[in-house]
Order: C-alpha cells, then sequence, then structure tokens
C-alpha cells in the first residue's frame, strides 16, 4: 500500500499525535515477529494496516492503545468490554467498568481516585479492573499523601487499556476470538480519526 492511497482514502487520524509508527513502538513492547514489519517510514496507520494483513491483531493492539490519548484509549476499551459483555457484568467488575466509564465522560480527579479501589479489587486480569486502573493510573500519586508524589508512569494507562483490550477479546467462544480481535483493532483506528467518541470535557 502506498502512502498516497492512505491520504486519499481515509481520514485522518485525529487522536494520534506521533506522525511516524516508530515513535509509538518506542513506548510498548512487541514481538520480533511485529517489529520486523516496521519501516523507517510508516505512518501510524500504515503499520497498523500492515499487521492486520499478516494477522498480527495482538501487536496491533498494543500499539493503538499507546497511540491512542488515555480518555480516547479507555473509552475504546469501554466500548470493547460492553461489546464482549452486553452489559452483564456484575459485582466489583460493574462497578470497575462504571466508573471507567464516569471518568471518561467527566476526567476529574475525584473520579480518577474513584477508580483506584475497584482497579485493585477486580485487578488487571479482568478488563474491568485493568480499565478502572488505566483510568486511575491517569494522574495522582503511587504513595501516600504524607510522603513526596511519585507519578504513575506516562504509559501505565496504555499498558493497563492493552491487557483489557485483549483480555476482552477473549470473553467469547474460541472461534470468536480472532475475529474479535480484529474488530476491536478496527474499532480502535475509527476512534483514532475522531469516531464513536463520547461528548464531554477533554
Amino acid at each position: 500500500m502506498s502512502s498516497n492511497s492512505t491520504a486519499v482514502n481515509h481520514p485522518p487520524l485525529i487522536n494520534v499525535a506521533a506522525t511516524s509508527a516508530s515513535e509509538i513502538c518506542a513506548r510498548v513492547y512487541l514481538k520480533e515477529d511485529a517489529l520486523k514489519l516496521l519501516k523507517p517510514d510508516m505512518d501510524p496507520r500504515q503499520y497498523v494496516e500492515t499487521l492486520v494483513e499478516k494477522k498480527q491483531y495482538l501487536a496491533a493492539i498494543d500499539f493503538i492503545a499507546h497511540a491512542l490519548p488515555p480518555r480516547a484509549g479507555i473509552w475504546w476499551g469501554c466500548l470493547c468490554l460492553e461489546h464482549v459483555s452486553g452489559g452483564k457484568l456484575a459485582g466489583w467488575e460493574r462497578v470497575a467498568f462504571k466508573v471507567a466509564v464516569k471518568w471518561v465522560l467527566q476526567p476529574s480527579d475525584e473520579n480518577r481516585e474513584a477508580a483506584k479501589r475497584p482497579g485493585e479489587v477486580v485487578g488487571i486480569g479482568k478488563p474491568a479492573g485493568a480499565l478502572a486502573a488505566a483510568a486511575n493510573q491517569t494522574g495522582g500519586s503511587l504513595v501516600p499523601p504524607n510522603l513526596p508524589p511519585i507519578p504513575p508512569h506516562p504509559f501505565a494507562p496504555a499498558r493497563s487499556l492493552a491487557v483489557a483490550v485483549k483480555v476482552a477479546s477473549t470473553n467469547v467462544e474460541g472461534e470468536r476470538i480472532i475475529s474479535t480481535q480484529r474488530s476491536f483493532v478496527d474499532l480502535g483506528m475509527a476512534i483514532a480519526e475522531g469516531r464513536f467518541l463520547p461528548k464531554g470535557p477533554e
């Protein structure tokens, strides 16, 4: 595929600040098979399309999670989980999912802090827990208030988000996992284009 065809056939990725795929790859651990597909002159869309062509869907999910800003990325994760759960989460998983959505709709410090407890209770092994953790990791400090603040790693939300989306893709029948991963990649790229985003403050 040529860069010209990409420019003509696709809208810009307005929610991706990086102009090169290499810049995003520097933020995320990708397996060797995925990195071998990266060319120095690739833009983010070209790299995702190459990963999809080679059926490297998990790598594409990792890449998109680190390409999107936290609010857009966590919303992507929420939509993915909603798709596979059908809104049937219960208990602390439901609480964790709801606080992640609430933070996306209103990304205040209060809502970020409210995501901490559900994220810890559910854990990042569950998509809802990983989404709550991602929301909480967008700010604040890793240590108690009486100690000098230590902010989360800048890529911590993206890492938790990637876990959430990848685990959510396995919450379907075995034969549907691959197609679900592909659909999540497509949804992530649509959000990168500025589609399907919630209304609310940035």
